[in-house]
């Protein structure tokens, strides 16, 4: 009996060790792809006429919850709300740049889809 519950422990513990790198790893490499994403979108940001670099530069901190060079400590959740708030950010400043006041293109998409 004691072979039994050895034997089972053990293949219990390998499993879950293998899942636990398994899930480590595609963890890391979700975390990796978002920050990807959010340098990107920042990158696009940037290149717009709309961004200042003194004020723009000034309210990223609060729109990144800090400095973009700690995206990496962040949690994935985190991370995906910051990169939610960057896209919001780059289509405020998108449509700066072709002069609408922000939300006027919301609401032509709304008017498209009723």
């Amino acid at each position: 009996m004691s072979n039994r519950l050895e034997l089972t422990l053990g293949l219990a513990s390998i499993i879950l060790t293998g899942l636990g790198f398994s899930l480590y790893s595609w963890y890391a490499r979700a975390k990796d792809y978002i920050i990807i994403d959010i340098r990107n979108v920042l990158e696009d940001c940037r290149s717009l006429s709309s961004w200042d670099d003194c004020r723009s530069e000034l309210k990223l901190g609060s729109w990144i919850g800090g400095d973009e060079r700690e995206l990496h400590r962040k949690s994935w959740w985190a991370l995906r709300r910051i990169r939610c708030n960057m896209r919001r950010y780059y289509q405020i400043h998108a449509e700066m740049r072709d002069g609408e006041p922000y939300g006027t293109y919301q609401r032509g998409l709304r008017g498209k889809h009723q």
